[in-house]
């Protein structure tokens, strides 16, 4: 059984750095199409207030529909910051007091975003995700940089990493015998090496790569979070552009 516990500490981490944040202004443009600062603090709000008070309205499935995001932003677009802060730090103190009690992993998680299926093992892992991402976002907006070395940065790293034969076979659709080499520098350091076996799947390999692509903790998670595409971020490439640019431009694990 997964243990949860890095999962709620990062989550709980990255909301403390948000409700840390004190900005100059809260109404500049982040990478999220036609969100705010201020939007992404609605966001947290609204899924925090889901997960602790369960959704009236579930959808399903195994994905939280981009219109139930927005929906959810809309709602409180007239809510004042200082508002939304209070609401955030409360709904995070209530939700943590559910989970003293760590749940089973794969057991069915309660009150998730839009009712989607998931376990608690991917409900947590993805909270902690969501919370350290748009704790990113927003600091990139307001430019207030910090938090690469948190256990959020670093749940976020591990996740991305382990997709990385899913970005090289799936969808950068790399032929047979494709080998990346993916190596980030910085706060949360990764060297993994992936090839496309003959029988067309990616996986882990020890073999010289046809192309190597460099870049920081930073970079990493931006590409795989879908935030920017592979011109707005440094990459050193070596070897294979063609290779390279097909992956790079395949590297959003989530958005």
């Amino acid at each position: 059984m997964t243990d949860l516990t890095p999962y709620i500490t990062a989550w709980r981490q990255s909301i403390a750095a948000v409700l840390e944040l004190e900005p100059d202004d809260w109404d500049v443009p982040t990478d999220l199409p036609g969100w705010t600062a201020k939007d992404v603090l609605a966001h947290l709000v609204h899924l925090e207030r889901v997960m602790v008070e369960g959704e009236p309205a579930p959808v399903g499935g195994a994905a939280v529909p981009s219109d139930y995001t927005n929906a959810g932003v809309a709602a409180l677009r007239d809510v004042p910051v200082d508002q939304l802060r209070r609401d955030l730090a409360d709904l995070v103190e209530r939700r943590a007091e559910t989970l003293a009690d760590l749940p089973d992993s794969q057991a069915p998680a309660v009150n998730t975003p839009a009712g989607v299926e998931w376990p608690w093992e991917v409900a947590l892992r993805n909270r902690a995700i969501d919370a350290w991402t748009h704790e990113q976002d927003i600091r990139r907006a307001v430019g207030i940089p910090g938090g690469l070395d948190s256990p959020g940065a670093h749940v976020t790293t591990a996740t991305f990493a382990a997709a990385l034969p899913y970005i090289l076979g799936r969808r950068a659709k790399a032929p047979i015998g494709s080998v990346v080499r993916w190596v980030v520098t910085g706060p949360v350091p990764l060297d993994a090496t992936i090839a496309v076996g003959d029988d067309g799947r990616a996986r882990p390999t020890h073999v010289p790569a046809g192309a190597t692509l460099r870049m920081d903790t930073e970079a990493f998670t931006v590409l795989g979070a879908g935030r920017r595409g592979p011109d707005a971020v440094t990459v050193e490439v070596e070897g294979d552009r063609e290779l390279a640019a097909r992956v790079l431009g395949a590297m959003a694990v989530t958005t």
